[in-house]
């Protein structure tokens, strides 16, 4: 394919996902367009934009100009106020996404990939000969291969087949700020648990530096109704920051469910919030994308190494998934499933028991695996989650 509008793979969205995509794809050799339908991708910023190293390390090398703050403990509020603290914990970071999304997408132009920011790919369609046209304001490309980073709403993958309804017990409603209060402690991340405060899921703060944090909330799909994400940050942030500076407020959904089956349909593929490929446990999405990205980037170009597309060496790309961090989202899903179960009262308890622990010690598998202590098959779900 060598005219201008003709490419090997039409990667759809931006974010960590579609961008390490469109830079694999390139890296081994296809001709890449990567579209983005904002001007400025990663904007605005829909997460906590916390990460762990060892999710990092799975795709990429972290940027050091990309960390805002080095995360060494973490505070777990139950609903009755009880703190637990928690030390024992791998490097994670609170990473400034505006920065890496924008370095990420450079890497892919970079690599070889041409970029079209500030175009909506409305739909995409499937040719006699095999082949895809995106069609995006009066104009359209081909491409032999797709792959769909679009996002949560991922209206094209519906568009060609995929089941793409989420449960309500299976998306987040969330409601984020940054928030600036002289208490903000910049080397510790805190959650804070209950029904009054988040209905099935919980809220936390992100510290960025200088005083300044991410805050946000999540409530479970089945206990949300319209305005109650907004309106219970609002009351979050007046009870833990009274008097604070609040900017940047904005709302989303997060899918908590299990990833969506298949990956590849013929020569498309789906990768990041699109496919739900989230840590149903906890919403974060990061390193799940960045994994997803690479594999299917890195796929679609050996797969174009002929002149014809080997659609069965797409279908990699799943069952590598399934046999990794597929595997690791299960347990996660599963997990949230039993935690829902939990009462207050339930939380209140488990917290007096860690409460009595040396924080220096406590990590996150000692702290899950007493809350799931139980349920045994649980239990040992959140020992392969954590371990």
């Amino acid at each position: 394919m060598a005219e201008d509008n003709c490419f090997d793979v039409a990667v759809v969205g931006a974010g960590p996902a579609g961008a390490l995509a469109a830079h694999y794809a390139a890296r081994g050799g296809a001709r890449v367009a990567l579209f983005e339908r904002k001007k400025h991708v990663g904007v605005p910023v829909r997460c906590g934009e916390g990460v762990g190293l060892k999710g990092f390390s799975q795709s990429i090398e972290v940027d050091p100009a990309w960390i805002l703050s080095t995360m060494t403990k973490v505070r777990m509020i139950s609903p009755g106020g009880i703190e637990v603290g928690i030390e024992n914990i791998a490097p994670s970071y609170i990473v400034d996404r505006t920065k890496m999304d924008a370095d990420l997408v450079e890497g892919a132009r970079k690599a070889g990939a041409r970029y079209f920011p500030s175009t909506h790919v409305r739909s995409v369609k499937r040719e006699e000969n095999g082949d895809y046209r995106c069609f995006f304001s009066g104009q359209s490309i081909k491409a032999r291969c797709v792959i769909l980073a679009e996002g949560v709403e991922s209206k094209l993958a519906r568009g060609l087949g995929w089941k793409t309804h989420l449960a309500p017990e299976d998306i987040n409603v969330c409601a984020f700020c940054k928030v600036t209060h002289q208490s903000v402690a910049n080397d510790t991340c805190v959650f804070y648990m209950g029904r009054k405060i988040a209905p099935g899921g919980y809220a936390w703060i992100f510290p960025r530096g200088d005083g300044v944090a991410n805050v946000g909330l999540g409530i479970l799909g089945s206990l949300s109704k319209p305005g109650l994400a907004r309106n219970a940050l609002e009351d979050f942030v007046n009870y833990v920051f009274p008097g604070s500076s609040v900017w940047d407020t904005h709302c989303g959904a997060v899918p908590v469910g299990k990833w969506l089956r298949p990956l590849v349909r013929d020569g498309v593929m789906i990768v990041g919030d699109a496919a739900r490929q989230v840590h149903a446990l906890t919403g974060g999405g990061i390193a799940y994308g960045l994994l997803a990205g690479k594999m299917a980037g890195t796929i679609a170009a050996e797969a174009l190494r002929d002149d014809a597309v080997n659609y069965r060496h797409l279908r990699l790309y799943e069952k590598r998934w399934a046999s990794g961090f597929g595997k690791q989202q299960l347990r996660s899903w599963a997990l949230k499933s039993m935690a829902l179960t939990f009462s207050d009262d339930y939380l209140d308890r488990i917290a007096r028991i860690l409460a009595r622990r040396d924080p220096g010690k406590l990590g996150y598998l000692a702290v899950f695996a007493r809350a799931f202590a139980r349920n045994p098959l649980s239990m040992m779900k959140a020992i392969m989650l954590f371990r």
